[in-house]
């Protein structure tokens, strides 16, 4: 467990694109890497397609100049291909044609699935479009949240790194700056939004309050609730992967890495014919030709030979991308259960403060506090759940003195709010006019 926790910190403190973030490792990995390496692989596949030779078809008899070739080339890339029916006999078409290129039974209905119909390489790049913008869009609900939210971390970021080399007064300035606007975004959203406004019932208001007890009521966990949504979508998005490819490339992505594995390593033979990605594929097309008899209506069949060269590169990136996805998936539910833990797990809350409590040396039991004032209340009403949460965030943009002497501050804060006869924190509307109109507290900070 303990090697564990270490390397989800390890993961944790890896700053993959910006210095400031609002979210950790494992979480970056999803929509920064894992979008770059999709952005890639649809680069790779775009150039191969639209810049390179995706398919080279076998002209023969009279139709070997260049620009017949080409419109070969052309045909079979945007219709039906097939694969050879038989492996090992491959002068065997998928069914016989007459002179028009059609089967010589008409009344026979041929079913592609049963032609070994080739269709999903011409939308590969496209896939990969589609995956990489599922993979950044939990984060870019994450970004919207945090916005709505009002919770600024970014700027109380900038605000403590500043603090490091600063001066004694402007040390103690800032800090008090950033604990003021932290103390009062969590009295603002310890309710919802819909408690701000005037007009909804008290059976209404108790009703809304039942329904919405995990998120946005007294529990103060409005911003950690939605970070374990975003954890969640993150975890659902990545075995929707698995089943996306499963049904574009019509086999069981999750055993494909492991059944191309074993077949690199047992070195079978006929690799050109697989069904996932044949590189020799068969294509069919009619011509017209003057010297053809009438009664055929100067229309024949041809079936040609091609060979997808864009499906040897394909095949090694799913194999990539097989193993990236099981990795993430891995990461990401490890990831998601300590963040479970973390957030829900009051003791692992009182264990994260007083650990900073303890290195300013401002509680260590047996040290006494006034009455009616204790570390869990600091904890679980003061700070809750999204406190808490802020300050595992700005711990792992900053250092742990920082950190620590923020959480003094807060506990100064603490020690010297006034206790109202229902709670540790006044309503909603006290609070409100309590920061409007108290002259004597410093003015709001706009972060």
């Amino acid at each position: 467990m303990a090697a564990i926790q270490t390397t989800l910190s390890s993961l944790n403190n890896i700053a993959l694109r910006s210095n400031i973030r609002n979210d950790d490792g494992v979480d970056q990995l999803h929509h920064f890497v894992t979008v770059a390496i999709l952005a890639a692989f649809a680069a790779i596949t775009g150039v191969v397609e639209y810049a390179g030779e995706p398919i080279n078809c076998w002209n023969y008899g009279d139709y070997l100049w260049k620009h017949f070739q080409d419109h070969v080339n052309s045909y079979c890339w945007t219709h039906s291909m097939f694969q050879y029916p038989n492996r090992t006999d491959r002068s065997l078409m998928p069914y016989s044609l007459n002179n028009l290129g059609g089967p010589i039974d008409p009344t026979v209905h041929v079913r592609s699935e049963q032609l070994g119909e080739i269709t999903f390489f011409r939308w590969v790049t496209i896939i990969f479009l589609v995956q990489a913008f599922c993979f950044k869009l939990p984060n870019l609900l994450w970004a919207e949240v945090n916005a709505y939210s009002g919770s600024n971390i970014i700027k109380m970021v900038e605000m403590l790194q500043g603090v490091l080399f600063a001066k004694l007064s402007e040390k103690k300035e800032k800090l008090q700056q950033v604990a003021l606007f932290l103390e009062q975004w969590l009295r603002i959203h310890r309710k919802p939004h819909w408690f701000l406004k005037p007009g909804p019932s008290s059976v209404l208001k108790k009703t809304l309050s039942c329904c919405t007890i995990c998120i946005g009521t007294n529990m103060s966990n409005y911003l950690s609730s939605l970070y374990l949504v975003t954890k969640f979508l993150f975890v659902l998005n990545n075995i929707m992967q698995f089943l996306i490819l499963s049904a574009f490339l019509q086999i069981n992505f999750w055993h494909f890495g492991v059944k191309t594995l074993n077949t690199y390593s047992t070195q079978q033979e006929n690799r050109a014919t697989t069904q996932t990605f044949p590189t020799v594929a068969l294509c069919h097309f009619q011509t017209y030709d003057n010297k053809a008899a009438l009664s055929t209506d100067g229309a024949s069949g041809k079936w040609v030979q091609c060979i997808l060269t864009i499906n040897v590169f394909l095949e090694k990136l799913f194999l990539i991308e097989w193993f990236w996805l099981l990795l993430l998936l891995i990461l990401t539910l490890v990831s998601f259960s300590f963040w479970c833990f973390k957030i829900l797990q009051t003791q692992t809350a009182l264990s994260f403060v007083r650990r900073y409590m303890r290195l300013m040396g401002v509680y260590a039991e047996p040290h006494p506090v006034p009455i009616g004032r204790s570390l869990e209340q600091f904890v679980t009403e003061y700070l809750g759940n999204d406190g808490v949460f802020v300050l595992r965030i700005l711990a792992v943009n900053t250092n742990e003195v920082v950190i620590a002497e923020l959480v003094e501050e807060l506990w100064e804060r603490y020690l010297k709010l006034n206790v109202s006869e229902h709670g540790m924190t006044p309503g909603i509307e006290e609070a409100e006019t309590a920061f409007m109109k108290d002259d004597n507290s410093p003015e709001p900070v706009a972060l």
